[in-house]
């Protein structure tokens, strides 16, 4: 593959990321909806190409950045799928019943929707921002809103922890996440990594 190949790979995005993911599709397709995974990882390489297209090179304009949440193996773009004439079709219209429940289901895994933004929506994209590639877990210091929401509703949910689901990573929710681990038996580190991650979204 080279570095302007598309990539569709799940296994090339963060491996909490990848968790939330492959969650979030099984929910859809329990919801009897025919997901296509558009693209998952992007290179910087192949970010700048895209780029470029509408503007030194020709075509239609196909994003507005060269910074791209892609790039830091932590966004995914996914559309339905369903036969329209006889033919199976990619569905790229945020209004569509079938995206709106994908939309729905994907926010509740702590993905960011870009169909949800106010300036240059992008419906088939889900990303979660502000958190480091490499991360290993999620805590007070590498966390976004949304991951937080998801983190809070789920402590709530398997602990009756009753934090207020605002999506602000306080002391209470750091003492939460020690009740939950520790009942797992684990340290006490305020830390949501891939096993424990495993275990709330059970």
């Amino acid at each position: 593959m080279s570095n302007i190949d598309q990539c569709r790979n799940i296994s090339e995005l963060n491996p909490l990321c990848q968790l939330l993911l492959n969650k979030a599709l099984e929910e859809i397709k329990v919801a009897g909806i025919n997901l296509l995974v558009v693209e998952t990882y992007r290179s910087q390489v192949r970010q700048n190409y895209l780029y470029s297209i509408g503007r030194t090179a020709p075509g239609t304009k196909v994003t507005w950045t060269q910074t791209s949440i892609h790039t830091q193996r932590n966004a995914v773009d996914v559309v339905p799928q369903r036969k329209v004439e006889g033919k199976m079709t990619a569905i790229w219209n945020a209004k569509d019943k079938e995206t709106v429940k994908i939309i729905s289901i994907m926010t509740k895994y702590g993905f960011e929707a870009g169909a949800n933004w106010s300036t240059s929506p992008d419906s088939p994209h889900f990303q979660i921002k502000g958190v480091s590639k490499t991360a290993k877990s999620y805590s007070l210091t590498n966390t976004n809103t949304y991951i937080t929401k998801m983190i809070q509703r789920l402590l709530n949910e398997k602990i009756n922890a009753k934090l207020t689901v605002d999506g602000k990573w306080g002391n209470a929710t750091t003492k939460a996440v020690n009740k939950f681990r520790a009942k797992q038996g684990w340290k006490e580190d305020g830390k949501v990594g891939v096993e424990t991650l495993k275990n709330l979204v059970a």
